[in-house]
């Protein structure tokens, strides 16, 4: 764990969290799906009869079917999207070191002792 001030963070276990959340995107299958929770509370009319509290429970039951659905489908895009964004963040945490290691290198390409703060003179 990184003290105060510090941060510390593996660009790897942070790209498998994308991939985690991607995964678990894709393994909803059967019962959970979002067609399944539609199709599931898209109840008939007709099944509630004709009389009039019947009537407006159908039409309550039928709005309130496809606001959870709206809102199912919002949710999954939204997990989508922030696996990607994590999934980005990984790639610019890697991209990062990579560079700040090839800048290491091209100061110092004998591969010693990277140079410290002491042995490096400040930018101007």
């Amino acid at each position: 764990m990184a003290g105060p001030g510090k941060s510390r963070y593996d660009h790897a276990k942070i790209k498998d969290v994308a991939r985690t959340m991607h995964a678990e995107l894709q393994r909803v299958a059967g019962p959970g799906t979002l067609s399944d929770v539609s199709s599931r509370g898209n109840v008939p009319a007709a099944a509630f009869g004709s009389w009039d509290a019947a009537r407006s429970l159908a039409a309550t039951v039928t709005a309130g079917n496809q606001q959870i659905t709206c809102l199912y489908q919002t949710f999954l895009d939204d997990f989508a999207q922030v696996a990607e964004a994590i999934s980005k963040i990984a790639d610019n945490y890697r991209e990062s070191d990579e560079k700040m290691l090839a800048d290491i290198r091209s100061i110092n390409p004998s591969g010693d002792v990277p140079p410290t703060t002491s042995t490096v003179k400040p930018v101007e």
